[in-house]
């Protein structure tokens, strides 16, 4: 059997990398200026749009704005992408490690935006996660579009839209991680087939 992990949201606690980020855009441009650091730091949470905005433009943005050296500032977030083991969910982690060990066939499969495909592999690589996994898709076709042998694999994703398209491809199991803190934990399922699990702890192998 061939298991399927997306990334943001259910392995990788994506809200968390966002909060990070612009909390040190907020601390290097402080440090860099005389401008106080919550008054930064509302600044940039107002201000920065995840689903429209490239945190490394906006970053240079802020800099911009406040007379800093843009290069600082990413350099700042650089470094938070890159040292990102901690921003992956332990349940997640130790689930991957118990499949690993029974030597079961494991893949990444994860979507993102045309254009996007560097910065999904480079929080990929930050998170020092490579290991766990048989191979990487990076795709930025939806997932249920693809040429897999759906039927031999157990998918876990966050997202209902994908879920519910996996299911209809006839994947031998769909399985939705719901977490706390993440926006589409709030849109409830209306599939009965496709279960639910807050926690990979829950999840027998």
């Amino acid at each position: 059997m061939n298991y399927y992990f997306d990334l943001d949201n259910t392995i990788y606690e994506t809200a968390k990398l966002t909060d990070l980020m612009l909390c040190t855009i907020a601390k290097t441009v402080s440090e860099n200026s005389s401008y106080d650091y919550e008054d930064l730091l509302k600044y940039v949470k107002e201000n920065f749009n995840s689903t429209v905005d490239n945190i490394f433009s906006f970053s240079a943005k802020v800099a911009g704005r406040y007379d800093v050296n843009p290069q600082i500032t990413l350099s700042a977030v650089n470094s938070v992408i890159d040292n990102g083991e901690n921003i992956v969910f332990e349940d997640a982690r130790s689930f991957l490690e118990k499949l690993k060990e029974k030597n079961n066939k494991v893949f990444l499969l994860t979507y993102t935006h045309k254009g996007n495909e560097n910065y999904q592999m480079k929080k990929i690589m930050g998170a020092n996660i490579i290991d766990y996994f048989d191979g990487i898709i990076i795709t930025t076709e939806y997932k249920f579009n693809l040429d897999l042998k759906y039927e031999e694999g157990i998918f876990f994703d966050d997202d209902p839209r994908d879920l519910n398209g996996l299911f209809e491809k006839d994947a031998y199991k769909v399985i939705r991680i719901r977490k706390e803190n993440n926006k589409r934990s709030k849109i409830d399922m209306e599939n009965p087939l496709i279960k639910e699990y807050s926690s990979f702890d829950d999840i027998k192998i």
